[in-house]
């Protein structure tokens, strides 16, 4: 395969460039947004060799991780800007992406004006949202979410990337709030042979962290609680002000858009700028990614798509996510409106998030 990488200013420059200098055929196998600005993208053209047709990282943004859809730009949807802003409206809708959410990023796409379905929503969601991903240097992370989002694996997945990287890492669980709780992640720590302790409160856990190595990356995991209760709120809050870290939400993909959108309000206040997108391998509808940025006001960090902790995280940007929600067959097809949402719109994603 013939790869070449484009730089840009922005995401629908870089596309073009794509285009221009490969041509329609061309495979998306990685996309980086600078931190001072500007878009790299790194694209390939098959070469007709029938042992060679893609790319591992090209097939997963190009069938949306196993979905079995194929995107090629033009011939799919081919028909004009008109036609392209209808699909993403039908599209939006059926993922059940809120009204004003969905109205926003319909604009977006209009004053972009590519007839590229995938290269004018990853435009439109540059544009409105940050995708800073999840941090590799040595700040400490405490993991905060509802029960059964997944917590307790994104906690196990950033130790182990650590591990990979051969950075030393100390393992915290603040979960008491049932028996044995902490056995899971004790285990998966046992067996990266990463340092793994659990403090049963505030006050515990201040002492827990001072006493940790000065050069580990402390990770911290937390009890799932319900982010409507004031009394919870007010009790994980003293652990996050014990920690010194700074609080990663945690929601499931293929939950109601509109709860995601106020619980991702509720992780913001306290404290939260960006969350992890879990069970993206199990999930189709995907409308409660964008109401925890757009509604609630957090930025994208990196995303789960699978259970295994040797698998990592995904980086979830503005193309990687356009290729997810433009993905199923179905969406494209679908005859459904987008819900009404009554919650006040929230900041877009926080553009001081790092």
């Amino acid at each position: 395969m013939r790869l070449k990488t484009f730089q840009a200013a922005t995401m629908s420059e870089a596309m073009d460039l794509v285009r221009q200098t490969l041509g329609d055929e061309a495979i998306i196998v990685s996309t980086l947004t600078h931190r001072n600005g500007g878009v790299e993208i790194t694209a390939a053209l098959e070469q007709h060799v029938e042992d060679d047709f893609v790319t591992s990282g090209a097939q997963s943004l190009r069938y949306g991780e196993g979905n079995g859809r194929l995107f090629v730009p033009d011939e799919d949807f081919g028909g004009g800007i008109e036609q392209t802003v209808e699909l993403i409206r039908t599209v939006l809708a059926w993922h059940g992406v809120p009204s004003r959410t969905a109205d926003r990023l319909v604009q977006g796409v209009q004053r972009v004006g590519l007839d590229d379905p995938v290269g004018v929503l990853a435009e439109a969601l540059d544009e409105m949202y940050r995708f800073p991903g999840l941090s590799t240097d040595n700040r400490p992370l405490i993991v905060i979410g509802p029960p059964g989002s997944g917590k307790t694996i994104a906690t196990a997945k950033l130790a182990a990337r650590c591990v990979m990287e051969r950075r030393p890492v100390q393992v915290i669980s603040c979960d008491v709030s049932r028996a044995a709780a902490g056995d899971q992640l004790a285990a998966l720590c046992g067996i990266m042979k990463a340092p793994f302790t659990e403090a049963a409160d505030a006050a515990e856990l201040e002492r827990t962290v001072d006493a940790a190595p000065g050069d580990a990356k402390l990770l911290i995991d937390t009890a799932g609680i319900n982010l409507h209760s004031s009394a919870e709120r007010k009790a994980l809050k003293e652990i996050i002000q014990a920690s010194g870290a700074e609080p990663v939400a945690v929601f499931a993909a293929g939950m109601d858009a509109m709860e995601t959108g106020e619980l991702a309000a509720q992780a913001v206040a306290l404290g939260a700028r960006r969350y992890v997108a879990t069970r993206l391998d199990t999930a189709r509808r995907l409308g409660g990614l964008l109401a925890a940025a757009d509604l609630g006001g957090l930025a994208f960090a990196d995303a789960g798509a699978s259970p295994f902790v040797g698998k990592g995280f995904e980086r979830l940007d503005a193309l990687a996510l356009a290729h997810r929600l433009l993905a199923d067959p179905d969406a494209a097809a679908s005859d459904e409106t987008a819900p009404d949402d009554h919650i006040h719109l929230k900041p877009a994603a926080l553009k001081a998030a790092e």
